[in-house]
């Protein structure tokens, strides 16, 4: 689409100008239909030759990663080649639309009326029509010559720009590939203790892991999700912990419904319920509750995951590799657009994702 751009830019500017210059001299002698004829017909010649003639070599040169002085040299040959054909074309389609007008115009000129300005611009001189034969295909060089460099220098800014983008989703999908489902430990280590305990709550619940796994699997080929979908899985590991802490887990969700097909990163709130109820919850012997709030400003939008601050002896050993990678994908994925934070504030843990409005 870009290319296409290109090619009907430079079109409609060697149109202008070629429509200013007749503007001055053609249209005082030939009838408007041969002038905007003959206009029409170099625009389209400009597209057809650079095409075919500038752009085919360079493509294949680029694929065939050439050095770049055998691209500049080969875009002086494709340049003057196309220069020369335009002129040719051009020449010959003029001699053709205007043969029938000749006799006309040649009594046109020899009118008493326009006889001093036509003087003036230099149409009687013999010298005129020599010059034409240099400075327009120059001109016609310098042209094909600098569309050659835009459409390099586009090219070479496109290419930098899809290598970016694919060091970019393979550093995501590196980072993909580290997440470390805990979790899914963690649920197996319920599930067998419930094994012996009530048979059909632990079926129920292997189900559950069934999901958890499915949606773990899945994970690394998609880097974001909808937050509806994401905290229907979440739904499957609370109900998995909830039977493994049983009273002491208390949860409450306070999600508008508006919020639920906003995107967020795969993964993004399964990290930060592991990580409260990992260091959060579970060393505690009382009630706590994880609370999990989504609110909505003018331009992001924010989840929060609280849970009480746990001040005692046996604090759970972590590297911090499961908020780390988290943020490290929202850094690569929305750029500034979205943040990580955490704070206490009475005596309560929290962590939050700030991410932009986009929709899943």
């Amino acid at each position: 689409m870009t290319y296409w751009i290109l090619q009907a830019i430079a079109a409609l500017a060697l149109f202008s100008i070629q429509f200013a210059f007749a503007h001055e001299r053609e249209f005082s002698i030939y009838p408007e239909w041969v002038v905007l004829t003959s206009i029409i017909c170099n625009s389209a010649l400009l597209v057809l030759l650079s095409h075919f003639i500038i752009r085919a070599p360079q493509k294949y040169l680029q694929k065939d990663k050439a050095y770049k002085k055998q691209i500049f040299f080969t875009l002086v040959v494709t340049a003057l080649a196309a220069a020369f054909i335009d002129t040719t074309i051009a020449s010959m389609i003029d001699a053709t639309i205007k043969e029938s007008l000749n006799g006309q115009v040649y009594q046109f000129r020899n009118g008493s009326e326009f006889t001093q300005e036509l003087n003036v611009l230099g149409l009687h001189k013999e010298t005129w029509d020599m010059s034409r034969l240099i400075v327009i295909p120059l001109m016609m060089f310098a042209l094909y010559f600098l569309w050659g460099l835009f459409y390099l220098c586009l090219t070479s800014l496109r290419n930098r720009l899809q290598i970016k983008q694919k060091v970019k989703e393979g550093q995501l999908a590196l980072l993909m590939s580290q997440l470390n489902p805990h979790f899914l430990f963690n649920s197996m280590n319920s599930i067998r203790g419930m094994i012996f305990e009530n048979k059909e709550i632990a079926k129920e619940l292997v189900d559950k892991l069934t999901e958890l796994f499915r949606y773990n699997l899945s994970s690394k080929q998609q880097p974001t999700i909808s937050l509806k979908e994401e905290l229907k899985v979440c739904e499957f590991y609370l109900d998995i912990e909830h039977t493994r802490l049983e009273e002491r887990l208390l949860i409450e969700i306070n999600v508008p419904d508006e919020l639920y097909h906003y995107s967020i990163p795969t993964m993004g709130v399964l990290t930060l319920l592991e990580n409260a109820i990992k260091h959060g919850i579970a060393p505690r012997i009382e009630q706590s509750l994880l609370r999990i709030t989504a609110t909505e400003q003018d331009k992001t939008w924010q989840l929060d995951v609280s849970n009480p601050l746990y001040l005692g002896e046996f604090k759970a050993s972590g590297t911090g590799t499961g908020l780390s990678n988290l943020k490290q994908r929202m850094t690569l994925m929305y750029q500034d657009e979205a943040s990580i934070t955490t704070k206490e504030v009475d005596n309560h843990f929290i962590a939050s994702l700030i991410l932009p409005k986009k929709k899943h």
